[in-house]
């Protein structure tokens, strides 16, 4: 049980909906306000526009997907509503903002840096995760559950600090930032800190709203975390991505897709898997939608490497492969399809 279900009760749907929209607003508020100070403390100590976009505030964006995968072990003891989140949020980046940012802006340049660092070693969180939970198996009495322990997930987190090194290391395809203006640091921390506030709250509502659409349904809550929570959570992501692209930093906008989801998979996940001292997750349902992951991430690293430039047209093709993937899910959800089961995985293995 959530803070909210303890503190108001039992609500009617309606009310939890209501409640989990305003959620959404403050976790839309408090993650733009996270994302100013961030950047406005990153040019202050000047660090370079790599590190800003693909680290810095990539981070600072996803820290409401790290928030849902706090609160739904801490708080909720449900590791699936945290997981589905990131797994959806995951698609939903690499996916939509990138099609936003070349539909909105027009053809969307990239640059080697960003296909052969960011989007390959993502690809490499990707199988990074899916060889965890498939070691995951070797714990457990059979393959419908995968059992991940802390110390994999300490594992994962090293990949992440890998990431960090090659980012920090590296060259940028645009040039760094000079300061231009003293910045008022504490003021700043300040207002950091209260975003964070912000997004907890609002965070915590929209888990609530989550949970209760799930038992509304009789549906699993990982998978209307990956669809429902998901688009939710990501929202903010997407905003910035489209400012960035109209700004006229597009690269900026594609390069910190691959950082948040970077971020996301190796660094928030294994922090949940950490704080709850192991999980196990369905083994069956999760492979399928890795390998939709996984493919869809070598489709978007493709088109990318093409030419270094996502064009308008294949934005439209990104956003509907998007579309299909959420009709899947809900038709998952609402038992209409079946797919994520032992048949359908003995099908992709052969």
């Amino acid at each position: 049980m959530t803070v909210l279900q303890e503190l108001i009760g039992d609500q009617s749907l309606v009310v939890w909906i209501v409640l989990g929209a305003i959620g959404f607003l403050l976790t839309w508020k408090g993650a733009n306000v996270i994302e100013s100070t961030t950047s406005k403390i990153s040019d202050h100590f000047g660090v370079s526009q790599a590190v800003q976009g693909g680290l810095i505030v990539a981070a600072a964006t996803s820290f409401p997907e790290l928030a849902i995968i706090v609160i739904s072990v801490l708080v909720l003891g449900d590791f699936g509503v945290g997981a589905g989140a990131l797994i959806g949020t995951a698609v939903f980046n690499i996916l939509v903002i990138p099609a936003a940012v070349a539909i909105t802006s027009g053809d969307t340049e990239t640059t080697r840096g960003i296909v052969y660092r960011d989007a390959i070693f993502y690809v490499v969180a990707v199988l990074g995760l899916f060889g965890v939970i498939a070691l995951g198996v070797l714990g457990t009495d059979g393959r419908e559950l995968a059992r991940i322990t802390p110390q994999m997930g300490v594992g994962l987190l090293v990949l992440y600090g890998v990431y960090v090194i090659l980012l920090a290391g590296g060259k940028s395809g645009a040039s760094d930032l000079k300061r231009t203006e003293s910045t008022n640091v504490p003021k700043q921390v300040g207002l950091f800190a209260a975003g964070l506030a912000v997004v907890l709250v609002g965070v915590e509502s929209m888990v609530t709203m989550t949970v209760q659409i799930s038992d509304a349904l009789d549906a699993p809550s990982f998978l209307v975390s990956v669809t429902v929570l998901s688009v939710l959570s990501s929202f903010p992501d997407l905003l910035v991505g489209v400012k960035m692209g109209k700004a006229g930093d597009k690269r900026a906008a594609v390069a910190n897709v691959f950082g948040t989801n970077t971020f996301n998979l190796v660094a928030a996940l294994p922090i949940g898997v950490i704080l709850a001292g192991g999980v196990s997750i369905g083994f069956l349902t999760s492979v399928p939608l890795m390998l939709f992951l996984f493919y869809t991430t070598l489709v978007v690293v493709v088109l990318a490497a093409t030419d270094f430039e996502l064009t308008t047209e294949e934005g439209y093709v990104l956003l509907a492969m998007y579309v299909l993937f959420l009709g899947w899910m809900t038709t998952e959800a609402l038992g209409i399809t079946a797919l994520l089961t032992e048949s359908t995985l003995r099908t992709i293995v052969g």
